[in-house]
């Protein structure tokens, strides 16, 4: 009973295969891929791709151009007040100068200095912070481990691991780096 009932369902599959208009068939093969939108892909990006404009900006990225030597300098807004930093993704950390951390209201006491980090310079003793929010342009993070350089320590502040890691990506391409939340 099951094997006849299967070769009916079969059957009819077939017939309604051999009827089916031949457009619907070539409808599914034809399909135009450039007018369906991809998979990810905003509405406002598909429509720039259909009409060939430029990808318009996204609110949730933004790219840094490299100076002459290939650094990246950016200036986030850390716990409300601007900075001037260099984004270093060899840096575990974002590391601020102590100069930087009282600008922002962190005035770590001598004790605090109780971590050794490995730097280029040799080991130097951190005072460990947590950052309630750094911002990069529209891409805001919360919550962000970070630790203060003693005095004359370090020059300019680091924007390292614990901030890049928490995005979404993050890539270097043609002297641009493109940060993405």
């Amino acid at each position: 009973m099951g094997l006849r009932k299967s070769l009916r369902y079969l059957s009819l599959i077939v017939f309604m295969l051999l009827l089916m208009p031949e457009h619907w068939a070539a409808a599914a093969d034809d399909e135009n891929d450039e007018l369906v939108p991809r998979l990810g892909e905003t509405t406002a990006e598909f429509e720039a791709r259909v009409k060939g404009l430029p990808r318009p900006p996204s609110s949730d990225s933004v790219t840094l151009v490299a100076d002459s030597l290939g650094h990246f300098f950016v200036e986030p807004i850390v716990n409300g007040t601007r900075l001037r930093m260099m984004v270093d993704t060899g840096a575990t950390l974002v590391v601020l100068s102590r100069d930087d951390a009282r600008l922002i209201g962190i005035n770590p006491a001598p004790a605090d200095f109780r971590i050794k980090v490995s730097t280029a310079n040799g080991p130097v003793l951190v005072a460990p912070i947590m950052l309630k929010e750094i911002t990069v342009g529209a891409i805001s993070v919360r919550d962000v481990p970070a630790a203060v350089f003693p005095d004359n320590q370090l020059q300019l502040g680091l924007l390292g691991m614990s901030f890049l890691s928490k995005l979404s990506h993050f890539e270097v391409e043609g002297g641009r780096l493109v940060l993405k939340w």
